[in-house]
């Protein structure tokens, strides 16, 4: 680092910024940020060329953080004629976007600058800094002589200029400029529109501008650009149809119904042509926002060739939703090509097909399930009880119950999940399967019992197993009588609160707080005093779900007894309650000494709109602990403002853990 300027300022040792440690320097820089900056602005001006990013960094934030940056504009300008050293360069362009409005007039002066380079510079910041105030000088680059200057223009304009860009860039096509027209169409995409077809539509006779104008009509075009987009399904170059089809996407996402409209009966007119064939060749693809859009545009077209493809993309969940609505719209043939599918498809193929058959509920699908049922390989068996469930096929209970019994407990489980659904269509055949497993030796079994009998809501068998000998079957015994919102489930789930096991003390305390019931609310308070301090987290908070006077009074008086877990489940039950007392609860555990606690507090807090956040967010940002200080971070970015941002700046000064550093950065960035 240079050492031209060591002797003018005698506050800080000029040696530690010259000092071959990184960290050194950095820190150096750091402490010259409580320094005014007329002072320290020459070091501060090397040190953003250092080597090192991390003390260039430093730099840039001591300087621009210092309320006098505006006066020292120019000089940091200068920096940006550094020919040789571009962190010095990339350092000045931050820190001046970073000054905002106050760079602007320095910018303004500078803009017809004899070097293209600069000039390229001052629209570049422009355009970082986003104020509507320098558009004119972003559209007047668009005329530069200088063709680097004149495509920085455009995209600036694009990324800033939002619909009041539109007109400028349309008159700038009119350039003899193949790389400006292709950034000028970019940028277009980018303003949001509406750009008029027709001003765009004429470059689609250039090869070479074909896709950009396919993404600019897609992510900002008029509503008539629908016959366009879809022209473009036509393309017999891949890259330009695959544009296309992602150009509709974004048109589709972003218009109105009647555009929509329109858009898919110009989609439905290609059923049968070869614009079918063309999208076929694309799904063999692994982008998947791109086979999304495939999926989706098929689907629409309606065309029963696409089927296959369709079906075989099932094999991702992220797409089935899509891949369902899109065979849907297939027509009634569907029932009879999933059948001719199934029979030559694989394990994996078998069971994207029973799944289908469940979620459309397809005409003719008995015989399918029925065979995935049998099937030797346990997905397929899985998937095809499920199908059964879905289908509401009563016919189907007897098998899925003996499914219970199968070796593989995804098959088991699916089993149960399938008839506490057929419960609702054949409750007496589900009552007898029920029944018959109430009394099976196996624990298992009996928790299977316990579930489907929540299902039928049977009070009088969920009782009866809530005193089983197992503590999972009493603990799903419990659970099932959860739903039963009456005074005598209330009454056994009360009794419940006593079990020798905590799972079930757990499950009864929960359920209790969910049917809100007022009558638990003494049980509930003696259950805090419980020796488990998991079965007292429950507790407290289901009186939280209950509230009233009573319960806040249990929660506080557990709160001053709390070790950290009871602490934040107390916590967490007073975020529920509304009233003062429960707010200067929440603000005594956001000042006691367990870090988590006083996190969890801060979120509430923050939830709230509690004023008592401002008053005390300072001390907050001192506090020992990284994560208490990162949470105070995180709500200041969240509330914004200038006093938000010139907290995080000083915090910034003085934080030395990485993390939280990083955090501050980033929303200082979000709030320039």
């Amino acid at each position: 680092m240079s050492r031209q300027h060591q002797g003018e300022d005698q506050t800080f040792p000029g040696t530690a910024l010259s000092s071959h440690d990184e960290e050194t320097r950095r820190a150096a820089v750091a402490a010259l940020s409580d320094l005014p900056l007329r002072e320290t602005r020459k070091r501060l001006l090397v040190a953003m060329g250092d080597e090192s990013w991390r003390v260039r960094k430093e730099a840039v934030e001591a300087f621009a953080a210092s309320p006098e940056a505006g006066d020292f504009a120019e000089e940091l300008f200068e920096l940006l004629r550094s020919q040789d050293n571009a962190g010095q360069r990339n350092s000045s362009v931050e820190a001046l976007v970073r000054l905002g409005t106050a760079a602007v007039p320095v910018l303004a002066a500078h803009a017809d600058d004899p070097d293209g380079d600069v000039r390229k510079f001052v629209i570049d910041i422009l355009g970082g800094i986003g104020d509507p105030s320098t558009l004119p000088l972003l559209i007047r680059a668009l005329d530069d002589p200088d063709p680097n200057v004149r495509a920085a223009a455009a995209e600036n304009l694009g990324a800033t200029g939002g619909a009041s860009a539109v007109p400028p860039l349309l008159a700038a096509l009119a350039r003899q400029d193949l790389v400006l027209r292709h950034t000028i169409l970019e940028a277009l995409a980018k303003t949001g529109g509406p750009v008029p077809t027709a001003a765009v539509e004429p470059f689609l006779t250039d090869g070479l501008l074909k896709k950009t104008v396919y993404r600019c009509l897609g992510s900002a075009g008029s509503e008539d650009a629908a016959s366009v987009l879809v022209k473009g399904l036509w393309e017999t170059t891949r890259g330009v149809r695959e544009t296309a089809v992602r150009a509709i996407a974004d048109f589709r996402d972003r218009s109105g119904a009647r555009a929509v409209e329109e858009m898919d009966a110009l989609l439905e007119s290609c059923r049968g042509t070869p614009v079918v064939d063309g999208l076929l060749t694309l799904m063999e693809t692994s982008d998947q926002r791109l086979l999304r859009a495939l999926v989706t545009l098929l689907g629409v077209i309606g065309d029963a060739r696409a089927a296959g493809p369709v079906l075989r993309a099932c094999g991702s969940e992220s797409l089935l939703p899509e891949c369902l609505r899109a065979l849907q719209n297939m027509g009634a043939d569907i029932g009879f090509f999933l059948e001719r599918e199934f029979a030559g498809a694989d394990e994996i193929e078998k069971a994207n097909i029973l799944r289908i058959c469940g979620e459309l509920g397809v005409p003719g699908a008995r015989s399918l399930i029925g065979a995935g049922m049998d099937a030797p390989a346990p997905q397929v068996r899985e998937a095809a009880v499920r199908a059964a469930g879905k289908t509401g096929l009563a016919e189907f209970v007897p098998r899925a119950a003996a499914l219970l019994w199968d070796l593989d407990q995804e098959v088991r489980a699916a089993s149960l999940e399938a008839l506490v659904l057929l419960a609702g269509v054949a409750a007496v055949d589900v009552a007898g399967v029920a029944s018959s497993l109430t009394a099976a030796s196996e624990p298992e079994l009996r928790r299977t019992a316990a579930c489907l009998c929540g299902a039928l809501r049977d009070e009088e068998r969920l009782a009866l197993l809530m005193k089983d000998e197992d503590a999972q079957v009493r603990k799903s015994a419990v659970q099932g009588m959860a739903a039963l919102d009456c005074a005598d489930a209330a009454h056994h789930l009360i009794l419940s609160l006593t079990d020798e096991n905590p799972e079930v003390r757990i499950a009864a305390a929960t359920a209790l707080g969910e049917n809100c019931r007022e009558e638990a609310l003494e049980p509930l308070a003696l259950v805090t005093s419980d020796e488990d301090p998991w079965v007292r987290c429950a507790a407290i908070r289901s009186l939280g779900r209950i509230g009233g006077p009573r319960a806040l009074e249990v929660i506080e008086k557990s709160l001053r007894h709390a070790d950290g877990l009871v602490s934040l489940a107390a916590l967490d039950a007073l975020s529920r309650i509304e009233g003062e007392r429960s707010l200067e609860l929440i603000r005594a555990a956001a000042s006691s000494g367990d870090d988590e606690v006083v996190k969890a507090a801060i979120a509430i807090l923050a939830e709230r709109g509690d004023r008592w956040l401002d008053d005390h967010v300072e001390a907050l940002l001192r506090h020992p602990h990284w994560d208490v200080r990162n949470a105070a971070v995180r709500f200041l970015g969240q509330r914004g403002g200038r006093e938000a941002v010139d907290l995080l700046r000083r915090a910034l000064g003085t934080e030395q853990d990485d993390l939280v550093r990083a955090r501050i950065q980033d929303f200082l960035e979000r709030l320039a």
